[in-house]
């Protein structure tokens, strides 16, 4: 039986998506595979700043396994983990890289902590998307061939839920509010269209006044509970999600395994991630995004065949299939190190 440690970050009562994600396939892999791997689950015990960096290193040095499994955020700690053993690193993105400057020193400290040496240490690193995978190869000096493509599944509660469309004022969910998911532009797109925009974060007095700019009729809620999330989702006519920059875009699979028309943008990971069963638009374009509402709210038989090809395209995603490719790839790393360590 091999020791398989998924590696955490500290946590964070406001960000849990990882441990989320990743506490459901070690859940899974448990429960499904008990002779062969013997599941921990390591939370690092100081947050990620300068100062703790080596504290967090030392304790996964401390607490690893056969199989060490670094899931997002704290890609640093990966060092501490000792080359005989099977390493895998989980990139979901590199947006901090994108956010600064080189002339930054941030940008020097967060490409080699969390990026360049992490991605050396690995012996394979797992990103979400194929626009993850191109910025890891734009940003570290990485082989393409030590990179693996594993999507985010989709949570099994999100299941379909049959409903009525109510063109003549639907409801439109936004997951999100920070400046990526581009609310302006939907509000603008929205003006004059009889709607109700149903907002899923903490509104900034800047989008607040956005959206009164532009006459946008909205309910806003925030730290939801899943199920109160999942509610949003089934309670929605439509989903709106003009994101200009993503890892990989989750609502769009959420709201196509509930069953619901989906808008988003013709960028990468979006358009890989929705398939077939999206509207796709130019987030950067208003005149585009206000067209692709207008379609979905005025044409019936597009809207079904979204929905059709959404619940379609959302079975690549099931839990089931994410685990098994994390099992396959488990097995072939510790192969190639018995196979590496025979004389």
């Amino acid at each position: 039986m091999h020791t398989l440690s998924y590696i955490y970050r500290y946590k964070n009562p406001l960000f849990f998506s990882l441990e989320q994600v990743f506490g459901r396939i070690a859940g899974e892999i448990s429960a499904g595979h008990p002779t062969e791997f013997n599941v921990r689950q390591i939370t690092l015990p100081a947050p990620g700043k300068l100062t703790n960096i080596l504290s967090n290193i030392l304790f996964a040095r401390r607490t690893q396994g056969r199989i060490n499994h670094m899931t997002g955020d704290a890609h640093y700690a990966l060092l501490g983990c000792d080359s005989r053993n099977v390493n895998i690193l989980t990139v979901h993105d590199c947006v901090l890289l994108h956010k600064f400057s080189p002339k930054d020193p941030r940008y020097w400290i967060i490409k080699w902590l969390w990026h360049e040496w992490p991605v050396k240490k690995a012996d394979c690193v797992t990103v979400i998307s194929e626009s993850t995978k191109k910025d890891i190869l734009r940003f570290t000096h990485c082989k393409p061939e030590k990179i693996r493509v594993i999507p985010n599944f989709i949570d099994p509660d999100f299941q379909h839920a049959p409903f009525d469309f109510h063109a003549e004022r639907p409801r439109i969910l936004f997951v999100g509010v920070t400046a990526n998911k581009n609310l302006e532009n939907l509000s603008a797109a929205l003006e004059g269209i009889p709607a109700e925009l149903d907002i899923i974060g903490e509104l900034s007095p800047e989008q607040l006044s956005c959206l009164e700019r532009y006459h946008i009729r909205f309910n806003q809620s925030a730290r939801l509970s899943r199920q109160e999330l999942l509610q949003h989702y089934r309670d929605c006519d439509l989903l709106a999600f003009p994101s200009t920059f993503e890892g990989f875009g989750l609502p769009i699979i959420e709201a196509q395994a509930i069953g619901r028309p989906v808008l988003t943008s013709d960028l990468s990971p979006m358009r890989e991630v929705a398939g077939a069963g999206a509207c796709l638009v130019d987030p950067h374009d208003i005149a585009s995004i206000r067209q692709g509402l207008l379609r979905i709210i005025g044409e019936k038989e597009y809207r079904d065949e979204l929905v059709r090809s959404g619940l379609e395209n959302v079975e690549r995603f099931r839990l089931h299939t994410i685990v098994d490719q994390y099992v396959h790839l488990y097995r072939e790393l510790l192969q190639k190190k018995k196979e590496y360590a025979t004389p």
